[in-house]
């Protein structure tokens, strides 16, 4: 259930009125950053784990309201980016979120709690891998120096969790203004001028921290030089249409002068001089895509694969190809995507991109796959538990051929979530049930933070006539999502489905109490806000 407001908006502003910079039309979270003042380090400051607790009830409203993109190639993607920054600002990872944005504006934003989204226009501005990271190193910056938790500090709780419903709300309005007109609306009065004198030394902090993290994780640091530069540019051609980082982050002939310096001691190397990384564009290639949702954006995106333009350069033939079959996989021409598809394995394998390995990137392997399982076994419209569970004996030579190509594509990536995602998935088309439930068991014994592990698992569950099971999978799913309420609702169905199983009904209460002391630590932090 998704936390409710018991304040007027009107109210609920005044009490946030350090954070007018969040209330912008850019609607980005890292407008949190706008310090007053920094201080020391022993000055107030929120405290490790309430901000982690505001985060998470953030992320939690952000979630409800369907604004994260849960891809899993695209979001272990970043996850991984990610995590080789955070390590190398000494931080753990188990402490940092990296989470996708559909969203076509060039964006990124940091929340309490390390939660960092990343906007899908982002990444299709990024040219090059060293770029993106620059963003995600100076946004870690952000949290690992607590600019957060200070500006937090000096507010107290009762405002605190009437802000984290707010700011989620005013977050999703970026791609979704009817989501929270309303807010929107009450917080036009409010400018960002006002604060962005208080801003600029956070800023400049995150610069620094940024530029030695990005240095220390070896990535090539006139990547931030290049993107900061082409932001400053657009930010004078645009005006008031400057990019949406730019509204939050404000950029400043100083800043950039700082920044390139600091690049200059350090790297000599003109911005033109840029490595290829297919794996990045491919990933940059599926973000654009993510963003055309109507027929004429994806018919107009086909034609710009098909001849691609210098502006947007992305010249790779594999990834042009790639983003072709993506295209027409929207738009429903199946067959065709698929033939692209082959396509783009083919230019691959004839080294028609330059690239640090011979071995055929994961998201071309898992992209055939997944058009190929939808030409061959396309999802049926009858209910899962109306399916018969198979064995593999009973499966005919193109079904042994599909399994087949799943077992190889599984074991040439055993560490990608997507892949074994995908494996998963397969199993269920082929009707192999009982295999697909004993993998994903397997799965949810490391991967209990992913609700997609739990959601197929409640598939397989249902197929071979488990309810009890079915339902305490569904409780995980929300559990992961981290809607505890509806969590302890399954668990308590699926209690009533075990009770003549003493072992699973144990399990199944275990969980249950779990579930409700998660609710009775939200709700005590969140009571100062009724």
């Amino acid at each position: 259930m998704r936390f409710q407001f018991r304040k007027s908006v009107a109210s609920l502003l005044c009490s946030t009125l350090m954070l007018s910079s969040t209330l912008s039309p850019a609607v980005h979270a890292d407008g949190l950053n706008n310090l007053p003042s920094l201080g020391d380090a022993g000055g107030a400051e929120l405290s490790v784990q309430d901000e982690r607790r505001l985060g998470a009830l953030i992320m939690k409203d952000y979630r409800a309201f369907g604004a994260v993109n849960s891809d899993p190639e695209i979001t272990s993607y970043i996850s991984r980016l990610g995590n080789k920054i955070v390590q190398a600002a000494s931080e753990s990872p188990s402490n940092f979120e990296f989470f996708l944005v559909t969203d076509k504006s060039v964006n990124a934003f940091a929340m309490p709690g390390g939660y960092i989204g990343i906007h899908t226009g982002l990444i299709a501005a990024s040219q090059t891998e060293s770029e993106l990271a620059s963003v995600l190193a100076h946004e870690v910056g952000h949290v690992t120096q607590r600019h957060i938790a200070r500006r937090f500090g000096q507010q107290k709780q009762s405002s605190l969790v009437a802000t984290a419903a707010m700011i989620a709300a005013l977050l999703v309005a970026g791609s979704n203004p009817q989501a929270a007109s309303g807010l929107m609306a009450a917080g036009a009065g409010y400018s960002i001028d006002q604060q962005l004198s208080f801003s600029r030394d956070a800023e400049r902090e995150a610069d620094r921290v940024g530029f030695l993290t990005l240095q220390q994780a070896g990535f090539d640091t006139q990547g931030m030089v290049d993107f900061f530069g082409r932001l400053q540019t657009a930010s004078r051609l645009y005006e008031n249409n400057a990019p949406s980082y730019l509204r939050t982050h404000p950029l400043t002939t100083e800043r950039i002068a700082d920044i390139r310096n600091r690049a200059g001691l350090e790297n000599r190397r003109t911005p033109s001089q840029k490595q290829a990384d297919l794996e990045f564009e491919l990933v940059r290639v599926k973000s654009i895509v993510f963003a055309e949702r109507s027929n004429q954006q994806l018919a107009d995106r086909l034609r710009t694969f098909e001849s691609p333009n210098e502006q947007e350069g992305i010249k790779d033939p594999v990834a042009l190809a790639y983003g072709k079959s993506l295209v027409l996989n929207a738009m429903g021409r199946k067959e065709e995507a698929l033939k692209v598809s082959e396509q783009a394995i083919a230019r691959f394998r004839s080294a028609q991109s330059v690239v640090k390995t011979t071995e055929v990137p994961m998201l071309l392997q898992s992209q055939r796959m997944r058009m190929t399982l939808d030409a061959s076994l396309p999802l049926v419209s009858a209910p899962i538990d109306q399916r018969p569970p198979r064995e593999r004996a009973a499966l005919n030579s193109q079904e042994k051929a599909l399994l087949e190509q799943l077992n190889e594509l599984r074991n040439d990536f055993k560490s990608e979530m997507s892949v074994r995602l995908l494996y998963a998935e397969g199993l269920q088309r082929l009707g192999l049930f009982a295999e697909s439930d004993s993998y994903l068991n397997e799965l949810a014994q490391a991967y209990r933070s992913v609700p997609e592990v739990f959601d197929l698992l409640a598939q397989s569950a249902l197929a071979l006539r488990k309810p009890a099971e079915h339902h305490m999978a569904l409780a995980q799913s929300f559990n992961a999502r981290q809607a505890y309420l509806p969590a302890i609702e399954q668990a308590e169905i699926a209690k009533r489905f075990a009770s003549d199983n003493y072992y699973l009904l144990a399990e199944i209460d275990a969980k249950q109490r779990e579930y409700k002391r998660k609710a009775d630590a939200e709700r005590e932090f969140a009571r100062f806000g009724n």
